[in-house]
């Protein structure tokens, strides 16, 4: 089934980042997050961080997205883009290879699509993907931030994360959420079924499946209005900001049965394993096919444009018998032994 998107009749100005329709002006999402929930907000910047370090990282944001953009539009790669913070280009190679990676198992529908509610707020959502596996829709969002200094405050509390990780993840649990809630009431039918964020930076990446808000909560920050003053600054105003802020008590443990992530994250282990299973298995054959080969003609290693294989002369191993000493000399044993805490392991298994 082919899925049709409603493209409302949104204008955006890319130069000045406004949307409006005709003569009516409406907001972003950004600012509505970063000035009622206060998440991912830099409130303490200095003239430096907001006149140099926040416009080129902006930048170097931009030239990510257009790679990306232009690799899902026509399948090219593209990734030298213009540095006006330095003399060499912007080389965003590693970050497209690592989102081309990420989007395995999914085929892009569009790129920075717009959602409205056609009367406050319109924002472009950087991609929407189509699972392949359940053909459901996904919301996607990337992000260049410097994790280093991502801001820690939240809900108009300073210092409410204790990592910057998390922070960043609740401020884009809000976006996405905000950005569903419209994307289903414009394109009535189809439902979301999960949100997702891409975080690329230089050589380092992560693929993260974002939690849903409640949509009543989601809809009560829409609530919020806004006015522009006299000097053009944009006022928002919300009528209950309490009602949004979580508690900052710990949540009690859950009960055996408790649904602890969602269904999304459960569908992508289980993919993610049946594909390593599968992987595994066919792996193993194939070097046995190999090793078979080289030892019939008596190849030690052989290589190939994209790998080498190596036969290692046979070695004698010497082993310890732990158990057998502790046996036969209890009184020393403990001397020889040094002892530290490991981290219990975790298992994923297939049912």
């Amino acid at each position: 089934m082919k899925i049709q998107l409603v493209q409302p009749s949104v204008e955006f100005n890319e130069e000045l980042h406004r949307y409006s329709i005709g003569e009516k002006r409406l907001l972003g999402i950004t600012g509505l997050i970063h000035t009622v929930l206060h998440l991912g907000e830099y409130a303490d910047a200095s003239d430096y961080v907001r006149s140099v370090a926040i416009p080129r990282a902006a930048e170097y944001g931009h030239a990510v997205h257009k790679a990306i953009e232009l690799y899902d539009d026509i399948s090219i790669k593209v990734t030298s883009y213009p540095n006006s913070f330095g003399a060499e280009p912007w080389d965003v190679s590693r970050e497209l290879e690592s989102y081309i990676s990420h989007r395995r198992g999914f085929k892009p529908l569009a790129n920075e699509y717009t959602v409205t509610d056609g009367e406050k707020w319109a924002s472009n959502i950087d991609n929407v993907w189509l699972r392949e596996s359940t053909n459901g829709v996904w919301l996607v969002d990337t992000k260049t931030n410097n994790l280093n200094y991502y801001p820690l405050d939240g809900y108009g509390q300073s210092g409410y994360f204790t990592d910057r990780t998390d922070a960043l993840k609740e401020y884009l649990s809000w976006q996405l959420s905000v950005y569903a809630e419209l994307f289903e009431a414009q394109n009535p039918g189809i439902k979301v079924e999960g949100l997702a964020s891409n975080w690329l930076r230089r050589g380092d990446a992560a693929f993260w499946v974002i939690e849903r808000k409640p949509s009543e909560q989601v809809k009560e920050l829409l609530n919020t209005v806004w006015s522009i003053d006299d000097e053009g600054a944009v006022r928002y105003h919300h009528p209950n900001p309490p009602a949004i802020v979580p508690t900052l008590a710990m949540p009690p443990a859950p009960m055996a049965g408790t649904q602890l992530v969602s269904d999304a994250v459960v569908g992508l282990i289980t993919e993610n394993l049946r594909r390593a299973a599968d992987a595994e298995e066919n792996l193993k054959r194939l070097k046995e096919e190999l090793r078979t080969a080289m030892d019939r003609h008596g190849i030690k290693s052989w290589k190939t444009d994209t790998f080498t294989a190596t036969i290692a002369a046979d070695a004698e191993r010497a082993t310890f018998d732990s158990k057998a000493f502790k046996a036969d000399h209890a009184d020393i044993y403990d001397k020889y032994v040094s002892k530290k805490t490991v981290k219990g392991a975790f298992t994923l298994k297939l049912k």
